[in-house]
């Protein structure tokens, strides 16, 4: 999972067709857990990119994108939003939305 270090990096991973963000903070016990199931199960999609970013390092992140608690899992395709998951993150959800795309 890559680190998006500034909001510029980000608007251009978010130009591909499919990819996951992980919002969180370094302070939050619950990010650290949440993100090691996302990419236990990213496994089965190789062929969507997941990134993570950090609000603290990132700060405009999180006033664009509207994070108001961590963790937070935003979807993009093409620069849209198509999903977005907070706090109780249901992987079913996601299971399905990337099944209908590949």
């Amino acid at each position: 999972m890559q680190t998006i270090k500034s909001y510029e990096e980000f608007l251009n991973i978010i130009k591909a067709e499919m990819s996951v963000v992980i919002a969180k903070t370094k302070s939050c016990v619950v990010c650290k857990p949440i993100s090691e199931k996302l990419q236990a199960f990213m496994i089965d999609y190789p062929q969507i990119p997941v990134f993570q970013v950090y609000l603290e390092d990132v700060e405009m992140f999180q006033g664009q994108q509207l994070v108001f608690t961590v963790p937070t899992i935003i979807v993009y395709s093409n620069e849209k939003e198509i999903l977005r998951e907070s706090r109780f993150i249901d992987f079913d959800k996601l299971s399905r939305l990337f099944n209908l795309y590949f």
